[in-house]
């Protein structure tokens, strides 16, 4: 360095001290500088010790382990009740009796209404009583008909009364059948009487009341299931590569954090909302149904805080010391411009890095890409 120095100083010299000359009695001064001095004065400029002496940039470094950050997303999400049902009346009759209300937790067969049933029990008689006589003429025809083919054997049975006794044989064993499921149909309409829970869960409301004549289909109950395994949520587009990719989803709820898996992403994209529909379920403990909370993750790769990046030739990125400490000086490195894809101005950016890659921390405003740098961490 202090040779350079000298040299620089005496061609500074020779340029500031011109060569005086007489002309016809006139004096005249002429740069001390010749062509052979250009030319040391080139190969001075060019030397790796004038580049490093003056045109080194001081910046401070940092190893991207020690400044990613994780980012922690968040979207709403729910969890729906597996089963909400309407319990409604199958047949005609009036309500008897609430054996529930709102509020109740009920098992499933457990009894919830009772409607009068009166009317169906006596059409149960009824059929049943028909189905019986209708038995006693199949079991007489059967008798005939096989007294008739003994005769039919004989020869003292005309062919036409033996048709008749093998088809009045045939029509009571239909009209047997007949009435055998007019019995089923009556038995089905007494059971519907009682109204049972179809699987455990709470009583939601109470719609209808004591003496009120129902019809098929009239709602009497509102049964949700207790427990749901699913957590529901939206998942706009912009997020939905972060979503499929990131880890450890929880969902909070009452300050209370469940962990999830994601189950399935539906593939379709509502045209209004540009949301995807996805299910989440629960690992272990399972919030209870109903449960509104957030559902978040962190991204799969960490990210560069908003503070690092740089905007060079309209592009987003960071600048990194490359080649660090593999020059003659440790000390030594070249900036190296990464251009970040998809980064927005002041807001953090996914960045797969080597953990161990320098990051220019201080000075990177003045950083140019190729630049020399002279790194001083102290």
């Amino acid at each position: 360095m202090e040779a350079s120095s000298v040299t620089l100083n005496h061609v500074q010299r020779m340029i500031n001290r011109p060569i005086k000359t007489t002309l016809n009695n006139r004096n005249i001064y002429t740069p001390a500088i010749t062509m052979k001095h250009l030319a040391v004065i080139a190969v001075f400029i060019l030397s790796p010790q004038f580049v490093a002496a003056n045109e080194a940039i001081k910046v401070k470094t940092s190893a991207y382990k020690n400044i990613a950050i994780n980012i922690i997303r968040t979207v709403g999400g729910a969890v729906p009740a597996e089963n909400n049902s309407s319990i409604s009346a199958q047949i005609s009759a009036v309500i008897e009796k609430f054996h529930v209300d709102t509020g109740y937790e009920v098992n499933e067969d457990s009894l919830l209404v009772t409607l009068n049933c009166k009317e169906n029990q006596l059409k149960l008689k009824q059929a049943n009583a028909n189905l019986n006589a209708e038995k006693a003429q199949l079991s007489n025809a059967k008798s005939q008909f096989i007294q008739a083919k003994k005769l039919s054997k004989q020869g003292n049975i005309s062919k036409e009364i033996y048709n008749q006794r093998k088809a009045e044989e045939s029509r009571l064993k239909a009209t047997v059948e007949n009435k055998k499921a007019a019995k089923s149909l009556a038995k089905i309409n007494v059971e519907r009487c009682q109204l049972k829970a179809p699987y455990d869960g709470y009583i939601t409301k109470r719609i209808a009341s004591v003496g009120e004549l129902t019809q098929p289909g009239t709602p009497l109950l509102q049964l949700v299931s207790k427990t749901n395994s699913i957590v529901e949520v939206k998942v706009n587009n912009r997020l939905l590569s972060s979503f499929s990719q990131g880890k450890n989803h929880q969902f909070e709820f009452n300050n209370k954090f469940y962990a999830l898996k994601v189950e399935f992403i539906l593939p379709i994209l509502d045209k209004t909302t540009r949301n995807h529909i996805a299910r989440l379920s629960f690992i272990n403990d399972h919030a209870i149904t109903g449960s509104v909370g957030k559902v978040k993750w962190q991204d799969a790769v960490s990210s560069i805080p908003s503070s690092y990046i740089v905007l060079r030739n309209k592009k987003l990125g960071i600048f990194v010391a490359d080649n660090a400490g593999t020059n003659t000086d440790a000390n030594q490195s070249t900036a190296k411009f990464i251009e970040i894809e998809n980064a927005r101005e002041g807001q953090p950016a996914s960045l797969a890095l080597d953990e161990e890659t320098q990051i220019i921390t201080s000075g990177r405003f003045n950083v140019k890409h190729g630049d020399v740098l002279q790194i001083n961490n102290q």
